[in-house]
Formats: C-alpha cells, structure tokens, sequence
C-alpha cells in the first residue's frame, strides 16, 4: 500500500461562544485523540479575536477547525474564507445553530469536512467527522519495525493483529498482505501503535478497524479480509464489546 509518513501532532483549533458547547468538544476530542493514541493540543476561543487569528497564521501542523458561524465579532464562514486564502491543508468543521446557511457555506467553496447543527446530534456528529479526520491525516503514519538491520515500515491501517510468541520471544504482526517477526514485546509495540488498536487475548493486539465481525460465541474474531483468530478471551470481552457492534 502506498502511504506517507506526515506529522505526528494534531492541532485542534475549536471557536464557538458557548462555553458549554466548546467544553463538549474539547471532551470529544480528547476521548477519539486518546483512543487513536495520537499527540494532540487543542486550542479552545470564544470569539475570533487577535489571539485566535494569530494562531491561523502561525504554520503549525495538521490544524483541525471546529468553527461556530455566528460568534459577536465575525463569522465563521469569513474565517474559512481567510484560512483558505493561504492554507487548503487544514480540516474545517462548521458548527452552528444556523442550518439554513448549509447551501451558502458548501457554495462557498471552503472545502468543508462537515456541517453540523447544534440541534441535531452534534456531539455524534462531531466524533464522526473528527474520526474520520484522524484516520485520513495521521493514521498514513507507519510503524517503524527492525528487521535483521534494515528498518521496515509498516502502515498502521494497513495491520490486522499482532500476536506475541512466547516460545520464540517474537512478536508476529499480521498485515493484510504480508507478516512481519520481531523481537519486541506486545507491550512495547502497543505504546508505539496509533489508531484503534486492543488487546484481545494476553497475547494478541488487534487494529478494530479491521475487524469485520466477532463471534462471542465461538471466540473468534474475524478480519475484513476474511482471516480469522481465536484468541479472545474472557478478561478483555468487555473492552472488545465497546469498540465492536456486530
């Protein structure tokens, strides 16, 4: 698979004067950053003042807007409009009690991510899009392995599972079209590993990505290509249960 390596830090940049709304974003992307283990600041405004214009400016790495439309001072769409003067990198999300101006901000070429109404489930919404974010802008980063002095890299969408061979001391990651040994540790590669990534069994670690369905009964987890484990075990049911919807 062709993947690029990109910078390991999100910046996310939240604007909207409610602080109650601001505080259930902030609480949102902290819980999808810390599922996904990736390195994260955010930025939290209540107007789009001086300070929050500056940090526009300023070229920090992977920015992720989550902008209100009507705040006191400007608009949310005339920030986006001044964010992609200079920067078509950056993710938008408007946020706003104003849906009837969806059909002007898609038309305003902005290249939003999504549009989402406070009225209408936003905080599903908002994990929505802010998962699929991470995935599309950091989960092409790679996991670095060695292998007999040459360094191999891994995509880490790309990884089914990770089972660990006590016998040989080797960790065995599976990947969609290919297996890799090394001799490292389950613990020591689940440190390293971003995305949603679980134990199932003491010795296995499975990227929940790539699961296509799990059979409780039979104790069997079952990959979208097909392949199949049975290592899951009782103790992890439960964390399995709250990432898996079968």
């Amino acid at each position: 698979t062709n993947c690029t390596e990109v910078m390991k830090m999100i910046n996310f940049i939240v604007c909207d004067n409610e602080k109650r709304i601001t505080d259930e974003v902030k609480k949102i992307l902290t819980k999808i950053a810390f599922q996904t283990n990736v390195e994260y600041k955010i930025h939290i405004f209540n107007s789009y003042d001086d300070k929050f214009m500056k940090l526009v400016d300023q070229k920090l790495e992977n920015k992720v807007y989550v902008l209100d439309i009507e705040t006191n001072d400007k608009s949310g769409l005339e920030v986006a409009k001044y964010i992609r003067e200079t920067d078509w990198d950056s993710v938008i999300i408007i946020l706003t009690a104003h849906y009837e101006l969806e059909t002007l901000a898609y038309k305003s070429k902005l290249l939003l991510l999504d549009f989402i109404s406070k009225f209408d489930l936003y905080e599903q919404k908002i994990y929505d899009a802010i998962k699929i974010c991470i995935e599309n802008k950091l989960l092409q980063d790679k996991l670095k392995i060695k292998i007999k002095r040459k360094i191999e890299r891994i995509c880490y969408k790309d990884i089914l599972y990770i089972t660990y061979d006590s016998y040989n001391r080797k960790s065995k990651i599976v990947t969609i079209s290919k297996t890799y040994e090394v001799n490292e540790s389950l613990k020591n590669l689940k440190q390293r590993l971003k995305g949603e990534f679980i134990y199932t069994h003491k010795a296995c670690i499975v990227n929940i990505n790539n699961v296509k369905t799990i059979d409780k009964k039979e104790r069997l987890i079952i990959f979208s290509n097909d392949d199949k484990i049975d290592l899951l075990s009782r103790k992890y049911l439960k964390e399995v249960n709250e990432y898996v919807i079968n």
